[in-house]
């Protein structure tokens, strides 16, 4: 009975190595992943700031918008 202990604990002990393991490289790519996205969403306002100085001063209209003549 004492050497199937033994081997259980083993076991254990390796899985919760791995499973440590395994949690440590998923936030670290979490990690990483997080950055690379707010990198990205500082680029895509960047960009929006640019668009708006490119964009002609003056009023566009859009065919939704209508007038009442009553």
């Amino acid at each position: 009975m004492n050497e199937d202990f033994k081997y259980l604990i083993a076991s254990y002990q390796t899985t919760a190595n791995d499973l440590f393991t395994q949690s440590v490289a998923t936030n670290a790519k979490i990690r990483q992943l997080t950055d690379l996205v707010n990198t990205l969403n500082e680029k895509i306002k960047e960009q929006e700031k640019e668009i708006e100085k490119l964009r002609p001063k003056t009023k566009r209209t859009t065919k939704t918008e209508t007038t009442d003549f009553q």
